[in-house]
């Protein structure tokens, strides 16, 4: 009974994600993921997850152990005075290794894209969200950024987090359509290489 509605909860899910990732969060009702995870039952929202609110934060958890494990991992293997291109990498790459690993079409990057600039997401989940992408506070130690001070730093980290999402989502529609081009390793170290260099830029004026 359990693996039957562990099943439901993940259809229901898959279909979710799907629709916001194509049309946006507040342009999809509760009844419209139902009927597109094949269910005439039309309160199995409420009834797996609470509500919309708690389905949708269920969704921007899936994959945050493999991708916080991994990342740990990578951070583990670093030398002990680290780069700031290796800190960078270690927060950037596992979202880019999972993302990778779904499979096609996935709709991941593109939900969560969307997420990011819905005014319903609380600020609990907006967090969630940029944590995909993870800017490590320790990067602040290293060499590179200690010219940059923190009320810079913040802002600079906010905005790699929305273009690193943004640029994801860009590339998993590509990949559904055929037209990607090089693969998300590429596209992974391409981030990493340009936010390390935003992250570092001189701070002209505070």
């Amino acid at each position: 009974m359990a693996h039957h509605g562990d099943r439901a909860r993940e259809t229901l899910l898959d279909a979710a994600e799907e629709l916001f990732a194509l049309y946006g969060i507040d342009a999809v009702s509760n009844r419209k993921i139902t009927e597109h995870a094949g269910t005439a039952n039309h309160s199995a929202i409420a009834y797996h997850f609470g509500g919309r609110e708690e389905m949708i934060e269920a969704l921007l958890n899936r994959g945050r152990s493999d991708i916080t494990a991994r990342r740990t991992a990578l951070l583990e293997s670093l030398p002990e005075r680290q780069s700031l291109h290796e800190m960078v990498g270690a927060g950037i790459l596992p979202w880019i290794e999972y993302l990778d690993s779904l499979p096609v079409p996935s709709w991941r990057a593109r939900f969560t894209h969307q997420a990011m600039s819905v005014p319903s997401i609380e600020e609990s989940m907006r967090r969630t969200i940029e944590n995909s992408v993870r800017f490590d506070a320790a990067m602040s130690s290293t060499p590179e950024l200690a010219d940059v001070p923190r009320s810079v730093l913040v802002p600079r980290t906010r905005i790699l987090a929305a273009l690193t999402l943004q640029l994801c989502a860009g590339y998993e529609a590509d990949v559904e359509a055929g037209t990607a081009k090089g693969d998300w390793t590429s596209l992974g170290y391409f981030i990493v290489d340009a936010a390390t260099g935003m992250l570092a830029a001189p701070v002209t004026q505070l």
